[in-house]
């Protein structure tokens, strides 16, 4: 699979349910893995703060949606009784957030310059710790 061809933020194609809803937790809520990037500009920095917090704000229901959606899906997989189709519409509603959350990142990125780049991803790292490091791989 070319690198060009990957979804959003890098991530394969699940080969299991399970391995999806392992993935999707351990996305939004993981714990970052790396050092965080050192800011360079602080007003960018509050620039950045603004525009997620914003973004999440105004798309509250999504996130709520996609937070529900993955969790029924959970909820199915662990009874025992897995469904296809919930988890495909968790896996949907993921990626409606992921591609809100790159057109953000490409639209902050080109009114800000390369340094806005890393002033968004510092603070999507911030607020979304496992979403974040997966922007840093992100071609603006």
């Amino acid at each position: 699979m070319s690198e060009g061809s990957l979804p959003p933020f890098g991530i394969s194609r699940p080969g299991s349910f399970p391995g999806l809803v392992k993935r999707a937790l351990g996305r939004f809520f993981g714990k970052p893995r790396h050092a965080e990037i050192p800011a360079s500009d602080p007003a960018l920095g509050t620039r950045a703060a603004s525009v997620v917090r914003r973004h999440a704000d105004e798309r509250a229901t999504l996130l709520e949606r996609a937070e529900r959606l993955l969790g029924k899906a959970l909820r199915l997989e662990e009874a025992g009784t897995p469904s296809e189709s919930a988890g495909n519409r968790a896996e949907r509603a993921w990626r409606e957030v992921e591609e809100g959350l790159a057109a953000l990142r490409a639209s902050f990125v080109a009114s800000e310059g390369a340094e806005g780049a890393e002033a968004f991803d510092r603070e999507l790292g911030r607020r979304y710790p496992a979403l974040g490091l997966k922007m840093h791989g992100l071609n603006a």
